[in-house]
């Protein structure tokens, strides 16, 4: 029972949970951050998750949501195709892939696991630059996601294309 090895080569947090012994102490450490809904915006919503950061924008993202008509863009960023995840939980929000537009992207297309992808590859933040640009200044961003990412898209919004930081609301994890 369980994920198969091939499936967990390379992934330190999966090996060393299935690897615990009983009676084994386990610290975790949750975010820090400001990804909290803002009820008063009427601007289009960027949601961006990579890994655990998920759960997080799914629930940005149903508490937007219930506002159809409010243009919601969320990007997911997976190591691999087999890491992919979100469309499930979006998929059941009214605006479906007309107003609620969900954008996978895989950063390592060359792995086994991604076998038959034919989405976007690439860094999830240079997706998003890529397709959204300029739209993103006049958009409410959450994002939460890993240390790299996280530094990557705040680099990307907050330096290159400046967007306000009242419009920048995100989750870090350390």
């Amino acid at each position: 029972m369980g994920i198969p090895d091939q499936a967990r080569a390379g992934r330190a947090v999966t090996n060393a949970l299935f690897n615990m012994v009983p009676g084994e102490m386990l610290r975790l450490d949750g975010p820090y951050g400001l990804a909290h809904i803002v009820a008063y915006s009427t601007r289009p919503v960027v949601c961006i998750a990579g890994g655990s950061g998920l759960a997080p924008m799914i629930s940005i993202a149903r508490a937007v949501g219930a506002d159809a008509a409010r243009e919601l863009d969320f990007f997911y960023g997976g190591r691999t195709a087999a890491d992919v995840c979100g469309a499930e939980h979006l998929s059941a929000l009214p605006g479906w892939q007309q107003t609620l537009r969900y954008h996978p992207v895989v950063s390592s297309p060359e792995d086994p696991l991604s076998a038959g992808w034919s989405g976007e590859t690439g860094f999830v933040h240079d997706v998003l630059a890529r397709r959204l640009g300029d739209r993103l200044a006049v958009s409410e961003i959450y994002f939460a996601g890993p240390p790299p990412m996280a530094e990557a898209l705040q680099r990307l919004l907050m330096i290159e294309l400046k967007v306000p930081f009242g419009q920048i609301h995100f989750d870090r994890f350390f």
